[in-house]
């Protein structure tokens, strides 16, 4: 092999107009399968105590961004569930308490309408319906202190029904205003682009950032894996390798990408050493396994449970700072079978499992906030189900994007937030006949503007919400931001 082809091959070549940044990008261009011939015969004796010569200058792990921000978690119900009336109050232009005359669309007959006494129940700020299948649910489980430390938001937005093409997930924009993991960005129960079944705006995608899937706690052991690289070394000096690339920062790299391949692992290794602590330790099962977590089993009692098993072991990672932004895909939410019951027992499972999620971060210490989507919406008849589980409410007939909407809530330890603005948790508003108004926000029918709406509330709740444009690329909001935001920074 000539001289010049020896150093071509030795030395992963990038993209044109992409430099070697991320742990990714050197798995990416070979830099960890190449380690095996480059630099074989003397690897070893770059761990040696005296050899402390380095290329570049090695700094610990940066934590200054980690678990600043508060840890998010998305709730992607899939099949075009009922949040609208039945569940989250909704109304007219002047918000939540501007109650429309007729909620039959919206599945409410007129014994349960709103306006009577003891219908609307404001435990969580965000009101519900006080018969909400999600309100009972996350009452389930979190007692009133706890209740006392939430508020949240509805948006009136109407979004494609039964579909997974509604761009609702805005995880890429959350890793970019900050949410950050120490293990890794995203994560889902789901093998898609988000995680989930909504996709996400496709202008928000980073491919390198694609979710890492988690439905069991042994999802949570395999973060640490170093892969082939056991093949060449022990599980220590792997490790070290692994996470010296990690806490490089973007200038090192860059410089460190210029190197030849051997003269790059030897900076490695040297940095992993002289910056030893205890990896293993720090990520070992006892650490990341949720079933290793007393806090954990005192929010989920059922971990044999497949629903509870992803949102605990998901919970847990984000809420601990190992993953930024986690979403939770559950099914079954496409309940307009004629009945009532059905879609009950679904939203207040839900709810549960938001309360447990609520719980954990209570448990913990930690603030979190919750964002509950689903794809489109469904519509209800002047039809009662008198059956135990039906509750004496009208059936579900059919799917409705005119009846569809999203929430938020935020559980914040030190105490509730404060609104933005006086009493405003709605955004958006529905027409008297119970179907969302189109023309009241650039949100109300645009799913995307939603996703970025979600994005300033989160970078809001960090008084970080005038760079919004930098994390997704515009501002739709204009000087009306403020109206878009339900509360005030919290940290």
């Amino acid at each position: 092999m000539s001289k010049k082809n020896k150093k071509d091959h030795q030395t992963p070549q990038p993209l044109e107009g992409h430099r070697l940044k991320t742990r990714r990008d050197f798995l990416g261009q070979g830099l960890i399968a190449g380690l095996s011939y480059a630099i074989a015969p003397n690897i070893f004796s770059l761990f040696s105590k005296g050899n402390m010569a380095h290329a570049i200058e090695c700094g610990a792990v940066d934590t200054s961004v980690m678990g600043q921000k508060t840890p998010i978690i998305v709730f992607d119900l899939s099949g075009g569930a009922n949040f609208a009336g039945s569940n989250v109050m909704v109304g007219g232009v002047g918000g939540q308490t501007d109650f429309l005359q007729d909620y039959t669309t919206l599945g409410l007959p007129p014994d349960f309408h709103p306006s009577l006494s003891g219908m609307v129940n404001s435990e969580l700020g965000l009101k519900f319906h006080s018969d909400s299948g999600f309100l009972r649910g996350i009452n389930n489980i979190i007692p009133t202190a706890v209740r006392q430390k939430v508020d949240g938001g509805v948006f009136c937005t109407s979004s494609s029904d039964d579909t997974g093409n509604n761009p609702h997930n805005p995880m890429y924009w959350l890793s970019k205003a900050g949410a950050a993991g120490e293990l890794t960005q995203l994560a889902g129960s789901r093998n898609t682009e988000t995680g989930g079944r909504s996709t996400a705006p496709p202008q928000s995608i980073d491919p390198a950032l694609q979710p890492v899937i988690i439905t069991r706690p042994e999802d949570a052991l395999s973060l640490v894996s170093v892969g082939k690289l056991h093949e060449i070394f022990n599980q220590n000096q792997a490790q070290k390798i692994m996470k010296s690339i990690e806490r490089l920062s973007e200038s090192k790299l860059q410089r460190l990408s210029n190197m030849s391949l051997p003269s790059q692992i030897k900076t490695l290794v040297q940095c992993g050493y002289i910056q030893s602590n205890d990896l293993i330790n720090k990520y070992n099962a006892d650490v990341l396994d949720p079933r290793n977590d007393a806090l954990v089993g005192m929010a989920f009692n059922n971990l044999g449970n497949g629903d509870q098993r992803k949102t605990a072991t998901i919970a847990k990672l984000v809420l601990d700072g190992y993953i930024g932004a986690g979403t939770i895909e559950k099914g079954g939410y496409d309940y307009h079978d004629k009945t009532r019951a059905t879609g009950e027992n679904r939203d207040f499972q839900a709810g549960e499992l938001i309360g447990r999620v609520i719980q954990l971060a209570s448990l913990k210490g930690k603030d979190v906030m919750i964002y509950v989507i689903t794809d489109g919406g469904v519509a209800a008849k002047a039809e009662v189900d008198n059956s135990t589980d039906g509750r004496g409410k009208y059936v579900w007939t059919g799917d409705s994007s005119q009846r569809s909407s999203a929430w938020m809530l935020v559980y914040r330890h030190a105490g509730r937030a404060t609104l933005r603005n006086a009493n405003q948790r709605q955004i958006g508003y529905f027409k008297t006949n119970g179907a969302v108004e189109n023309g009241a926000t650039v949100t109300s029918n645009s799913v995307t503007n939603l996703a970025k709406a979600v994005v300033a509330n989160y970078m809001a709740l960090h008084g970080e919400e005038g760079n919004l444009a930098n994390v997704v690329g515009d501002n739709p909001f204009g000087t009306d931001l403020n109206n878009y935001l339900f509360f005030n920074k919290i940290t």
